[in-house]
């Protein structure tokens, strides 16, 4: 029975605060935005269709991990996204440049609380059509507290897309 004790004793003292443990933080998962994911681009002037083809890129992949921010009001937030691209017949050089966003939204009334934009370059090697990068790394802050947890947010990433390339990817639907 002595030893019972003293085993439950030696159990209990490992779950302690002062074992330096840290509980894994709650993370929002990130989505893609359906509508926004392609991003299809015509040389200007040069007609809808294959030959006037300068681009097609896909968003394909979100990775993040989150962290306790400054005296753990905060979730920091880390994550690329990842990109599939294709170089069209109308392509006149080896790198495109590729404008996307993410937005932070509140999961109940769909607000968007923040939005942040972003370019990234793309850049083809010789004789190279297709390739597929991430993103360079984003940071976001997301306030935490009595009053909000990480499941009140839901962060959504897109291509900024014009009201032509918006039209397009409805007309044509998920690719």
């Amino acid at each position: 029975m002595r030893s019972r004790v003293v085993l439950l004793a030696l159990l209990l003292a490992g779950c302690g605060a002062g074992t330096g443990t840290q509980l894994p933080i709650a993370c929002p998962n990130p989505g893609l935005l359906g509508e926004g994911s392609d991003l299809t681009r015509y040389r200007p002037g040069a007609p809808p269709d294959l030959t006037g083809l300068d681009y097609d890129a896909k968003l394909v992949s979100i990775n993040g991990s989150c962290k306790a921010g400054r005296g753990e009001r905060s979730i920091e937030m880390q994550m690329t996204a990842g990109f599939s691209v294709e170089r069209g017949p109308a392509s006149e050089g080896r790198a495109v440049d590729l404008p996307w966003f993410v937005a932070v939204l509140d999961r109940q009334t769909d607000t968007i609380l923040s939005r942040q934009n972003f370019t990234d370059r793309v850049a083809f090697g010789r004789n190279e059509t297709r390739t597929t990068v991430d993103s360079a790394p984003v940071s976001i802050t997301l306030p935490v507290g009595a009053n909000r947890r990480a499941g009140d947010y839901r962060i959504l990433v897109s291509f900024q897309l014009t009201e032509q390339d918006l039209a397009l990817n409805r007309r044509r639907g998920p690719r």
